[in-house]
């Protein structure tokens, strides 16, 4: 908690900064923007897809992140050098012109103004960009950029954004002067429009190209190919393949078929004329037999039998869920039978017909040799019909090659005429796309002239520079008091040292002639706060030097050798025994000094007592100080341990206390010798100086020897 009021105190105590500071920056600020005045030109686009998501295969997340991309390149390309190049040469143009919006300073003595001019509009028309090679492109630069026209200040001036997630793209330029810009944003709109048309229109150039060389190739291998198919055909004596192969196919099924058929007639034949020469030899007389009354009788039972049959089968077909599931199967089976039994007995019946026997054989003779002519006929026709489709199947197996090449190479010619008109088509359309590349980008808004400057946002900025620049100051004022290794107060000291402290002393700091710009009464106040301050400050340092001087005096006679070992040369330490001394004489006490800091010789410092060397200690009568600060000498460089302690001894009989102010023990230990020839020690920390393991080390050091530590004595100039 002490550490977070130091803190806060250390930071109002610097109000004069993190609060002068900032004030002094806005009221800059502020007197800097009072007269600017800022016009804004607006001009919309539109960017038009080209693409239709009915027709797209990818998902609906792919088609936007797609479409990102392409708002992207197209926001990428107006930020182009190109397109800001265009722009700072229309405005050079305009400029040396007759629209002088902007008070060209061309500072150049080399090329005339129509030069530059002509140079810059052939750089437009050729979609170039400056040739820092050639010294009329030089000198351009040199203009642009004297006139803070170079591209970081167009850009700086330039704001183009898409609107939300539409097709929209706001373009808008800030300039003081409401002329140019509108100007620019009518610039950067169709140097942008320009530059997408070019891109587009030469990427579509690049890929018709591209097409319409591998059409090329293609149309000639495919009039390879059809030369080779025309010259093998005719090599190979073939007029049309297809006429051929039917031809080949219909003429081999012809002859199978006629083949099968004659086989069979074959057949039928053969077994003619073994039925005929079976009846020839078996009935001799062929008589007939009186059996036909009977038989006829038979028959027409049968034909009762079928028709009642017939009759049930089509009255029950409309009942068959009433009747078991075979049987229609074993009705069917019944019909059958009997129609079988009525063709026996129909053919029993014709057998024993009464004809006349000497014509039927003469018939059945007949048909006997017809039969078996026409069996030898066709036997013949089936040999001459197998030896055609021998004769057709070799001619075939040679054709067969013939064919396979053709149709291979018929096949690669299709192929090819597919690929060859897929290229034409793309062709079509590729220059049907460069013909009408970047016409989906487009002004929709031209650019405004804007009437009213825009509205000043001085106060904001005022006001947020003011509150960045004090938290800024705080933080910093906060930082080296957190982050300083010094120890200001006497707490923090006391938090780290091996030492009590008993006493602190403050010196004020000395008068300053105040500055003449300061008003006479504000000096009045501040003497008077300083006089005040000044008081409060000696109040409490007396009572401390009282409070040394009652310490010191409680020390018992036999160790009255005191040492005040400063880590720092330390001016207080001095003035502080010389205080003590001059209190204790008022009462009758007598006191001695060695002053040993030859770090900061006593003949450097203003003191009104005399003083006078070792040598002299004889002879010092009145004199109670002894210098031995102006050689960098050890106690025992004068003389050797005993005879120190001899003539220490003699002098405790004509001084009641011997101080000694030893050298720093920051950068000697000569201190060390000195404590040896001491009883009593103080510790002299200086305030407003770090404290380290150097000093907590030579704490360690002072708290282990012989001597008596009484404590540790604080001093500060009043910071």
């Amino acid at each position: 908690m002490e550490n977070l009021f130091y803190i806060i105190k250390g930071v109002l105590k610097r109000w004069y900064l993190w609060l002068g500071i900032p004030l002094v920056t806005s009221l800059v600020l502020y007197l800097n923007m009072r007269e600017f005045k800022v016009y804004e030109s607006k001009a919309k686009m539109q960017f038009e897809l080209t693409t239709d998501g009915s027709l797209s295969i990818t998902s609906k997340s792919l088609q936007l992140f797609e479409i990102g991309l392409m708002f992207t390149d197209l926001l990428e390309i107006a930020r182009i050098k190109r397109v800001t190049e265009q722009v700072q040469l229309e405005i050079l143009i305009a400029c040396l012109g007759k629209d002088k919006f902007y008070n060209i300073n061309s500072a150049n003595n080399l090329f005339k103004d129509d030069e530059i001019i002509r140079r810059a509009k052939f750089l437009i028309e050729s979609y170039s960009s400056l040739d820092m090679q050639r010294p009329i492109d030089i000198t351009i630069n040199n203009i642009l950029i004297y006139n803070n026209l170079s591209t970081s200040d167009i850009n700086n001036r330039i704001a183009i954004n898409r609107i939300s997630s539409s097709k929209y793209i706001d373009v808008k330029v800030e300039d003081s002067n409401p002329i140019a810009a509108k100007f620019i944003v009518k610039s950067i709109t169709n140097a942008w429009i320009r530059e997408y048309r070019h891109e587009i229109q030469k990427r579509y150039s690049e890929k018709r190209k591209s097409i319409e060389g591998t059409c090329n190739s293609t149309q000639k291998e495919l009039n390879i190919l059809l030369d080779s198919l025309k010259e093998y055909k005719r090599k190979k004596k073939v007029i049309d393949v297809d006429e051929t192969t039917k031809y080949l196919i219909d003429r081999r099924i012809e002859l199978q078929n006629s083949v099968a058929k004659l086989r069979k007639d074959l057949a039928s034949k053969k077994e003619s004329i073994a039925y005929i020469e079976q009846k020839l030899n078996k009935n001799k007389d062929f008589g007939f037999n009186n059996e036909n009354e009977s038989i006829n009788s038979k028959i027409i039972v049968l034909k009762d039998s079928l028709r009642k049959l017939q009759q049930e089968k089509e009255y029950n077909s409309y009942n068959l869920e009433r009747l078991p599931t075979d049987y229609m199967d074993k009705l069917n089976i019944k019909i059958v039978s009997v129609e079988k039994n009525i063709q026996k007995s129909i053919s029993s019946s014709i057998s024993n017909t009464t004809y006349d026997p000497s014509l039927t054989k003469q018939t059945m003779v007949n048909d006997y040799v017809k039969d078996q002519i026409d069996y030898v006929k066709e036997e013949a026709m089936i040999k001459v019909m197998n030896q055609e489709l021998y004769q057709l199947s070799k001619q075939s197996d040679h054709f067969i090659e013939i064919i396979s090449n053709i149709k291979k190479m018929e096949h690669q010619i299709k192929t090819k005429e597919k690929y060859y008109l897929t290229l034409l088509e793309k062709k079509y359309f590729a220059e049907i796309l460069e013909d009408d590349a970047g016409h989906n980008f487009f002004i929709v808004e031209s650019a405004n002239f804007p009437i009213k400057h825009k509205k000043s946002k001085r106060a904001l900025i005022v006001i947020g520079s003011f509150i960045g620049s004090l938290i800024l100051f705080i933080v910093i004022i906060t930082s080296t008091i957190i982050f300083d290794p010094k120890y200001h107060l006497p707490f923090q000291f006391e938090k780290d040292s091996l030492i009590p402290i008993i006493s602190t002393i403050t010196q004020p700091k000395p008068d300053k002639e105040r500055s003449i710009f300061i008003p006479a009464f504000i000096k009045k106040i501040l003497a008077k706060r300083k006089e005040k301050k000044d008081n409060s400050i000696n109040q409490v340092t007396t009572d401390n030097y009282r409070l040394l001087r009652r310490t010191i005096l409680s020390i018992e006679e036999d160790t009255n050798i005191i040492s005040f070992v400063d880590a720092r040369s330390n001016p207080i330490t001095l003035n502080t025994i010389l205080i003590i001394k001059e209190m204790l004489l008022q009462t009758g006490i007598k006191t001695l000094l060695f002053y040993a800091d030859w770090n900061v010789p006593l003949s450097q410092q203003e003191i009104k007592e005399e003083y006078k060397s070792l040598d002299d200690i004889d002879t010092i009568n009145d004199c109670s100080i002894i210098n031995l600060s102006e050689e960098q000498k050890s106690p025992y460089d004068y003389l050797l341990p005993e005879d120190w302690f001899n003539k220490l001894k003699d002098l405790r009989t004509s001084y009641n206390y011997i101080f000694i102010i030893t050298p720093p023990s920051r950068i000697s230990t000569e201190w060390m010798e000195w404590i040896n020839l001491s009883s009593e020690a103080f510790y002299v920390f200086e305030l407003h100086k770090s404290f380290n393991q150097l000093d907590v080390k030579n704490q360690s050091y002072l708290l282990d020897t012989h001597c008596n530590v009484i404590g540790g004595i604080l001093t500060s100039n009043g910071k």
